[in-house]
């Protein structure tokens, strides 16, 4: 069932219009927050494919003074973030998305903001990923920050997703509509 979950949600966000514009309503959203604002640091994933894009959410955090974290996907799920100063600072890693080169492990820590990729999110916040664990898996092993989900409004999913025990819940999605916390 999640495999076929995937392969609709996949194909109605690459079949999305105005993707650009959304973008830029959902980073409007993240930057005007007070949760934004009273962060020093952001844990962002680099979008790839028809993701929400991420670019401007990074460029604004550095131009507010902010550190910023990308991941690093490891052997065994493992997944780790770096601290990066420069989009410069990445080259294409496995599955194709870019990934620091090396540098700092970040952990999070209380306030911190976790911008998280998905396929579909669901009303008690559930995330359905690309299948490899590695949010969850991190998730479940550094539990301070607050967990935000970036999708558009069409990747909501209006029935509960089905969850595994392993699955860890967000704290919020944003869409281009807005927070729902």
């Amino acid at each position: 069932m999640k495999k076929e979950l995937r392969q609709r949600a996949l194909a109605v966000r690459n079949a999305l219009e105005k993707r650009k514009e959304k973008s830029r309503q959902i980073a409007a959203h993240i930057l005007e927050s007070a949760a934004y604002q009273n962060t020093e640091r952001i844990f962002a994933f680099v979008s790839m494919g028809s993701e929400v894009e991420t670019e401007e959410i990074i460029r604004q955090a550095w131009q507010d003074g902010k550190a910023v974290a990308v991941p690093k996907t490891e052997k065994q799920r493992e997944m780790h973030f770096y601290e990066i100063r420069s989009l410069a600072e990445l080259s294409e890693g496995r599955f194709g998305v870019r990934e620091p080169k090396g540098g700092a492990v970040c952990v999070p820590k209380e306030g911190d903001l976790l911008l998280v990729p998905g396929l579909l999110f669901d009303g008690k916040k559930n995330r359905l990923g690309y299948g490899g664990g590695y949010y969850d898996t991190y998730f479940a092993k550094h539990k301070e920050g607050k967990r935000i989900g970036l999708a558009f409004a069409a990747q909501r999913f209006a029935e509960e997703l089905p969850t595994e025990e392993t699955d860890v819940p967000l704290d919020a999605v944003i869409t281009e509509n807005g927070w729902e916390e």
